[in-house]
């Protein structure tokens, strides 16, 4: 069954060797591996974005003036310090996003098994392979949703690097919805962040539309703005899907 949205043919050769099936034990680890990568690669661009908060950037110039006055106009000394403010300040953006990644893989991603494939329940996981046999370059998974009851989440969207701007997403998250469908869902729900434009286009494009936006619930992201953005879509009935 083809979702209305959801079968824009991918670029180049890429869905004629794609193939995505469920989950399977053997790809515990690489699954893992591609959702903290997820989070790692966006490192440099929240860093960039939290040299743009008005507390940073005052925060920079006090310190600069400061070691300005205290070395006795010394500019080499005032840029070793900008340096090493930067550099704090890009390891604590790098513990940020770990922390995110170390919660997830303490949630859902802890046992896949159990809290995707458990028989009868309307939830599942999926990898996209690149051929039968071949390395793993997306997943994306289907649960109940906690904070909207009566709703499912689609949640794990992941795409190597190498692989996005392909269709892989796409092709993903129609399986997703397909089995939703399928299963009787008539509302699901998904979370992004401001760090993922591209996601959020594919997202609006599938007829997703945004219902939320809210600061992630930690000190140190609502200190730098880390926005979390909450879609929705209303899954068309099977008989009309």
């Amino acid at each position: 069954m083809k979702m209305s949205g959801f079968a824009e043919p991918a670029r180049g050769d890429t869905m004629d060797r794609l193939r995505i099936r469920e989950y399977r034990g053997e790809d515990y680890r690489e699954v893992r591996r591609l959702y903290a990568a997820g989070f790692t690669e966006k490192t440099h661009s929240l860093f960039v974005h939290v040299l743009t908060r008005a507390w940073v950037q005052l925060a920079l110039l006090a310190l600069l003036l400061g070691v300005l006055v205290l070395s006795r106009g010394s500019a080499l000394a005032s840029l070793a310090a900008a340096a090493l403010l930067l550099s704090g300040t890009r390891l604590a953006v790098g513990q940020l996003l770990d922390r995110g990644v170390r919660l997830g893989l303490r949630e859902d991603l802890q046992d896949i098994g159990a809290s995707y494939m458990t028989p009868g329940r309307v939830a599942c996981f999926w990898v996209a392979e690149d051929g039968p046999g071949g390395p793993l370059v997306g997943t994306v998974g289907v649960l109940p949703c906690v904070s909207q009851p009566g709703a499912w989440e689609l949640k794990r969207i992941s795409v190597r690097r190498d692989q996005r701007g392909r269709g892989v997403a796409r092709a993903l998250c129609g399986e997703a919805v397909a089995f939703a469908a399928r299963s009787g869902v008539r509302r699901m729900v998904l979370y992004t962040s401001m760090l993922q434009d591209d996601a959020q286009r594919l997202y609006l494009r599938l007829g997703f539309r945004k219902v939320e936006e809210f600061l992630w619930p930690s000190l140190a992201a609502r200190l730098v703005g880390f926005t979390v953005f909450k879609y929705g879509y209303d899954v068309p009935p099977l008989q009309d899907a």
